[in-house]
């Protein structure tokens, strides 16, 4: 083999990668990463797409699970912030504003009054039943929290725990429902049903997929206890100080390094061989940050494998809703016609009726472009003027559409015209994002993500679809949910592993379960919430 100067070998540079090799790293552990893009990031990546001195976060933006992540939030988000150079921006208060045609529309803060004022003025009712859920989620976060970012239980675990009494009986019924389900059933204003149920999009969950609704006692509630944030200057710059610490504790990060095949003798795993016919060996251990199928069917050598293992990793199922987005550099930030705090929100979620969002997923189904998309709408220039010129903005439109259209139609042929769909959808809401107010823009489509990055299979940023089959102790596969594959010395990482897709830097995971077993942490410190 060549380089050989490494205990521990990363393939792929995303943030989860990245997160991997710091916690790797601050336990003395020297760490080499390869990504085969120029830069690093993964689905955390800043570039002045749209014109110069603009500065567009490409995928994940709103940095949230990663800070519910105990050994994020306690050990490296410390780290990078003392010493380098990560800055955290908070939403001291408007965290998401709700555009509706009828009525004031509804704010999300980070004060649970406040919210529940704002929901108040389309029912009080529902804003009673929201507090509900808030409280149940307060009592439950310290195991909602161990069991997120922990190796999964077995999937009887979970059930067993709460069917011995009415109120955990109650509690299991309501999660097993679908997200449409429990949205209209627990609430009654058709414009709160909308906001509440368009969070449940938020990780490309479908409305009527059964066994959601314990998103709901999980997603809004935890933005009041552990806030939400972005980093000053550009989601990047999660990855860029990972990289630093990283390269400052001995390591190193090469880009324009694409990995060609994982070298594996004797059922271990001993390293990478880049394109470029570098082979870089592993003293310890080799963590795979890419998909199962990039992972297994592209880039080992298939005797390596039994059939079965490899059959189980041709049926994962990818989204078929991608990302379409649409950056903006604009004269000046949209003015909402809901004026007052609407026009403190960074992040809008406009979403139409309970039946519109339906009638979008219909046909995503039919692999169509929606006719009246819902959209979000993000100005991080609001939070964070170093993203543009002085006095100017920054916007991002996005919506989920099909990763791949039906009856031959091509992405090149109808971007624009569904770029300007999407921008109409603000324009119902604004009073100023006529054409005059652009200054430029940029179309990403599922084929571009998909061209980004590899691990978002055809522009499906999710690492694998959320459904019950590919959740927990199923993800990436059933019995290999611990984040260990069957090549003896390959650890595994990323949105493809529990607990998904999602900027929540669970890579830490991987290197809990990792220096557990190089005996560098014991059982003992199992307890770190």
């Amino acid at each position: 083999m060549g380089m050989s100067d490494y205990d521990i070998v990363i393939a792929g540079g995303g943030h989860n990668a990245l997160a991997c090799g710091a916690m790797l790293s601050l336990h003395g552990l020297k760490v080499l990463v390869a990504e085969r893009n120029a830069w690093v990031g993964g689905g955390a990546v800043t570039a002045e797409i749209a014109r110069p001195g603009f500065k567009h976060d490409l995928f994940g933006a709103s940095h949230v699970w990663c800070h519910v992540n105990p050994d994020f939030r306690n050990i490296l988000r410390p780290e990078l912030e003392k010493n380098y150079g990560l800055k955290y921006l908070w939403a001291e208060d408007e965290i998401t504003g709700h555009p509706f045609p009828e009525g004031p529309g509804i704010v999300i803060y980070k004060s649970v009054d406040k919210t529940c004022d704002s929901i108040a003025q389309y029912s009080a009712r529902d804003a009673r039943r929201y507090r509900e859920i808030f409280d149940d989620f307060d009592q439950i976060k310290d195991g909602f929290i161990k069991t997120f970012f922990s190796p999964p239980n077995p999937p009887s675990y979970h059930p067993a725990a709460m069917e011995n009494n009415p109120r955990g009986l109650r509690m299991l019924r309501n999660y097993n429902l679908s997200s449409r389900a429990f949205v209209e059933e627990n609430f009654e204003n058709k414009w709160v049903r909308s906001a509440i149920l368009g969070w449940s999009m938020g990780p490309h969950v479908k409305p009527d997929q059964e066994a959601m609704g314990a998103s709901f006692y999980i997603m809004i509630p935890a933005m009041h206890i552990f806030g939400q944030s972005i980093p000053q200057g550009g989601s990047m710059e999660l990855p860029k100080a990972l990289r630093r610490l990283i390269e400052d504790k001995g390591g190193k990060v090469m880009t324009g390094a694409t990995v060609k095949e994982f070298i594996v003798a004797d059922r271990e795993c001993k390293g990478i061989c880049l394109e470029d016919g570098t082979e870089i060996e592993a003293r310890r251990a080799v963590v795979t940050a890419l998909d199962p199928k990039q992972t297994f069917l592209r880039l080992m050598n298939p005797k390596h494998l039994d059939s079965q293992f490899m059959q189980a990793c041709e049926n994962i199922i990818f989204d078929d809703m991608g990302i379409c987005r649409v950056h903006f550099a604009l004269n000046e930030a949209p003015d909402f016609k809901h004026g007052g705090d609407f026009n403190k929100v960074a992040y809008h979620r406009i979403f139409g009726s309970v039946q519109d969002i339906v009638n979008h997923v219909a046909e995503v189904d039919q692999r169509k472009l929606p006719t009246d998309p819902f959209i979000h709408a993000l100005i991080w220039t609001k939070n964070d003027p170093t993203r543009a010129p002085a006095g100017k903005h920054t916007l991002t439109i996005d919506t989920y559409p099909p990763t791949e259209l039906g009856n031959g139609v091509k992405w090149d042929d109808v971007k624009e015209e569904f770029g300007r769909r999407q921008l109409e959808v603000l324009r119902r809401h604004t009073t100023n994002m006529g054409d005059d107010n652009i200054l430029d823009y940029a179309i990403h489509t599922p084929e571009d993500l998909y061209a980004h990055n590899r691990s978002f299979y055809k522009g499906a940023p999710t690492g694998g679809k959320r459904i019950i089959a590919q959740l927990g102790a199923f993800r990436p596969l059933p019995e290999y949910s611990q984040y260990k594959s069957p090549i003896k010395k390959l650890y595994m990482a990323g949105p493809s592993c529990h607990p998904g897709g999602g900027i929540s830097a669970m890579g830490t995971i991987t290197a809990r379960v990792m220096l557990k077993d190089f005996g560098l942490v014991s059982d003992d410190d199992e307890d770190f919430l």
